[in-house]
């Protein structure tokens, strides 16, 4: 099933738990506006496909990954991701230089923790955050700006 012209339920979902990682209804109308309001506009940008690594996580495979109780991945309302166009940092920039009205957060993990981008849309009723934080190598979190 497609969500948007680029991305699919399928790779929206996909885990390598084993465990079963179904979204309800309302978890695909949030991973759809992900991928129409974040994803495919960072992937135009960047003018390279976006590989997921993780999206919607059932809480079983959540608490399998070890990701936070409240994280957004559980309602569809984010992914991690990499591509070829550069690293977490350049994807930062990207992001960041597109202004998107309706991005909550964004992250860039330092490639020691992964090298990836988490992306992620406010939950339902909430004004997006407009965040942008750096993981470093030595753990923890920190604000980022170009």
């Amino acid at each position: 099933m497609s969500l948007s012209q680029h991305f699919t339920l399928a790779e929206l979902t996909r885990t390598r738990t084993g465990l079963p990682n179904n979204p309800s209804a309302v978890q695909v109308e949030n991973l759809t506006a992900l991928c129409v309001e974040l994803l495919e506009p960072l992937r135009a940008a960047l003018g390279q496909p976006v590989r997921i690594l993780s999206g919607y996580r059932s809480k079983a495979v959540n608490g399998a990954v070890r990701g936070s109780p409240t994280s957004a991945h559980t309602l569809g309302l984010a992914a991690d991701l990499k591509s070829i166009a550069g690293d977490a940092e350049h994807i930062l920039r990207v992001l960041h230089g597109l202004d998107l009205p309706e991005l909550d957060q964004a992250i860039g993990y330092d490639a020691t923790r992964g090298g990836h981008v988490h992306v992620g849309l406010a939950r339902p009723g909430m004004m997006p955050r407009r965040q942008y934080l750096w993981a470093p190598e030595e753990g923890g979190y920190r604000s980022w700006r170009p």
